[in-house]
């Protein structure tokens, strides 16, 4: 744009900057590509650190299986579940499509366009719920 000039007040801008998020730069623009709709899911990514809720939870839970053979930690399945149920997605069933949506993958601190580093698929992902909601309504033993 030469200097001086202004843009009309019903322009787009061609992107926007966000700040950093998992070590990734973030800048959206109109032209497609990798396209989502849940900007909310990175916002959590960002207010998690500062609460701690993830974390909590996995201490709570904890994790028995063998890290060697497994390719999602109990904390990725956690806030990949959590995330998603908070952006709308509460049962599940849209995992499959979700773990390749790249504001998620970027939210769990995963590379949000690697192929590779797709989150859990849905046969995976609500293991560590039903396992936390079984918990919360076994009897307490006396």
């Amino acid at each position: 744009m030469p200097a001086g000039t202004r843009p009309s007040s019903n322009s787009t801008p061609e992107q926007l900057r966000f700040p950093p998020a998992a070590g990734f730069t973030v800048r959206t623009d109109f032209k497609g590509g990798e396209v989502s709709s849940d900007l909310g899911a990175l916002v959590l990514g960002a207010v998690d650190p500062r609460i701690g809720l993830i974390g909590r939870l996995v201490q709570a839970i904890g994790d028995s299986r063998d890290p060697r053979h497994i390719p999602h930690s109990m904390r990725d399945l956690l806030t990949q579940r959590i995330f998603q149920m908070a952006s709308g997605y509460e049962d599940g069933n849209d995992a499959n499509a979700l773990r390749h949506d790249s504001l998620f993958k970027l939210a769990a601190g995963r590379a949000p366009l690697e192929a590779d580093q797709a989150l859990a698929c849905a046969a995976t992902g609500p293991r560590p719920v039903s396992c936390c909601v079984a918990m919360a309504t076994s009897p307490i033993p006396s």
